[in-house]
């Protein structure tokens, strides 16, 4: 599906998807707001919904900022408190059926020196606005694993169709247990990593209501996606990206 195709589809088939973030039930994150919203006035932003409708939703997630193609592997090298760090990611071929809808399984593997590693399965799909949704972990029964629709846990967006500088949403929620929020700070970043230069990066600020001491800032490059992940708040845990693989 194409930008324009996506932008099309949007006004036409996600509105009743999507519903308006409450932006003062959380102070701080207003403040914030105002603070940065220099580039543009944000509109109310996708939030997480107890209905999901899967007519509403598309196989492929080409998402500009986050394009997840079967076969594609991504590989961060970085810190963590315990030194050398590195994650990676795979796009596989697999589908799981969450609220009815086919989400996409993407692995995951992070390791810290000094620490066990940890292998988790995630769950996207896009809309048909080409919003990127989050339906939960599975983390092989270890803490963390959640569904939508389980145990009162909702979907979330973890990348917007179109950011705006200001915008707030909701990227995952289970009461109690993951409450984590997203912010676009800018869309015009120029960022270095070792694989080269990127102009027009998207920077997006995430923290959570139940650990207000962490703070991760993360950057997006289009038609690659994340490049780099670093924390500004609450400890060292910082990743860029080092290899791409399985993308021609």
């Amino acid at each position: 599906m194409t930008t324009a195709t996506r932008r099309a589809a949007q006004g036409r088939a996600v509105a009743p998807l999507l519903v308006l973030l409450l932006l003062a039930a959380c102070s701080h994150s207003s403040r914030e707001t105002s603070r940065v919203a220099e580039e543009s006035t944000a509109p109310a932003s996708p939030a997480p919904s107890p209905s999901i409708d899967p007519a509403e939703f598309v196989d492929e997630i080409d998402n500009p900022y986050l394009p997840l193609a079967p076969g594609a592997g991504h590989h961060f090298a970085g810190i963590c408190p315990g030194g050398a760090a590195s994650m990676g990611t795979e796009v596989t071929q697999e589908r799981e059926e969450i609220m009815g809808v086919a989400t996409l399984v993407v692995r995951e593997r992070r390791t810290c020196e000094g620490e066990p590693a940890t292998e988790v399965r995630q769950f996207y799909a896009q809309d048909a606005g080409g919003n990127v949704w989050y339906f939960g972990r599975d983390a092989g029964g270890a803490d963390g694993s959640w569904r939508a629709g389980t145990d009162g846990a909702q979907p979330g967006v973890v990348m917007l169709a179109e950011p705006m500088v200001g915008e707030i949403y909701q990227e995952e929620f289970v009461p109690g247990v993951a409450e984590d929020e997203a912010q676009v700070i800018s869309i015009s970043e120029d960022v270095t990593i070792s694989l080269g230069r990127f102009s027009e990066v998207l920077k997006i600020r995430e923290s959570s209501r139940l650990d207000p001491g962490v703070v991760t800032e993360k950057y997006y490059a289009k038609e690659l996606g994340l490049i780099r992940s670093q924390r500004v708040q609450g400890g060292d845990n910082n990743l860029e990206l080092a290899e791409i693989t399985g993308v021609d």
